[in-house]
């Protein structure tokens, strides 16, 4: 009897060990369990085999679209979950079409960027009613950088200067986009500031529209950027057949030193100030990389993260050498501040300029 009491006790101290162990093993599974959890990456698991899509407001061979292109086949290894990144041109009205779609249809999941033009910035600070978004609310990611403002014509123009208009009376045609871009805002801040006797033709897709049209004639050049002229045509600019007629700066640009600079031209504070705050400012914030509006902030602060790793890359270093553009880093903060200074310009200002640059 002794013996099966022993026997019993042995049993059941036996089985209260195995439960012991088997409670000791579910809860290392668990702490293991919520250790996973807890290191998971919930902006990796969104953008794993996901494609991003990358709008480019303007035309394929601009610097713009060359731009989106570059940083297209770099961002998505900097991304967590590394997705697949495509470009998408989406033309039309000077970039409002993809602009007005990023602030009211595209995706607010972090799946959506757009290259703009900063100069549309301007359109909802005086007021455009074509201008459906609030600049205030993009997700600005760190973008390529300014580089000068200047006028171009083609080598079927007679004309050599800018100051060649000052006592001229031929028309000097430039070709625009439209209203809140660059091209059509150089010139009619151009026209204002110096006096000179220039039409605007707006209405082209991007520059390199424009440049089909001045050889035929139909305009002379078209005032933009520079490193969207030594991209786009290096041969030509080479050659002589394109010709830089004047420059838009606070100084000469480099290798532009014997070209007229419009603020050297302007005849009065006033003016300067216009070729400051309708071109030169707004110059710091061209070529803008944003996110729609109502994204979550993890997947904003990871996409600014890769941008900035991307700029660092030395893969998209060499490649931008190669393609002859130049990409120079601006700094969320400083779109931010130069946004500002147009949204909260005094309202004579706006009024001013919005009778300058047609933006009503």
């Amino acid at each position: 009897m002794l013996e099966e009491s022993l026997r019993r006790a042995t049993i059941m101290q036996e089985a209260k060990i195995r439960e012991h162990s088997t409670s000791v093993i579910l809860s290392f599974a668990t702490v293991l369990l919520c250790a996973a959890i807890s290191y998971a990456d919930p902006v990796e698991d969104f953008y794993r085999a996901k494609q991003v899509r990358f709008i480019t407001a303007y035309s394929a061979g601009g610097l713009f679209d060359t731009a989106t292109r570059i940083f297209a086949r770099h961002i998505g290894k900097f991304i967590p979950g590394k997705p697949n990144v495509w470009v998408d041109n989406m033309t039309g009205a000077g970039g409002l079409i993809a602009t007005n779609y990023l602030a009211n249809n595209a995706p607010r999941d972090g799946s959506v960027l757009l290259n703009l033009d900063g100069a549309l910035l301007r359109l909802q600070a005086l007021g455009n009613p074509a201008a459906k978004f609030d600049a205030r609310q993009f997700n600005w990611l760190p973008s390529p950088g300014p580089d000068i403002q200047v006028c171009w014509v083609g080598k079927q123009s007679s004309w050599h200067s800018v100051t060649e208009a000052f006592s001229s009376s031929k028309e000097l045609k430039m070709g625009g986009l439209a209203p809140g871009t660059f091209p059509s805002d150089n010139a009619r801040a151009l026209q204002t500031a110096l006096g000179i006797n220039l039409k605007i033709v707006d209405g082209f897709k991007g520059v390199t529209e424009i440049r089909l049209a001045s050889e035929s004639g139909e305009v002379d050049g078209s005032c933009s950027s520079y490193e969207g002229v030594v991209r786009s045509f290096p041969k030509e600019l080479k050659s002589g057949e394109i010709r830089v007629i004047a420059q838009i700066g606070e100084k000469p640009w480099p290798g532009l030193e014997n070209v007229p600079n419009a603020i050297d031209l302007a005849k009065s504070e006033r003016s300067k100030w216009l070729l400051r705050v309708a071109v030169i400012g707004p110059n710091d914030i061209n070529r803008l990389f944003t996110l729609p509006p109502g994204i979550p902030s993890e997947r904003v602060a990871a996409m600014r993260k890769a941008f900035d790793a991307t700029f660092a890359d030395a893969d998209f270093q060499g490649e931008i050498e190669k393609a002859r553009v130049v990409l120079r880093r601006i700094s969320v903060e400083r779109i931010k501040e130069v946004a500002l200074q147009w949204l909260d310009m005094p309202a004579a200002d706006k009024k001013e300029l919005q009778k300058i640059l047609r933006i009503n």
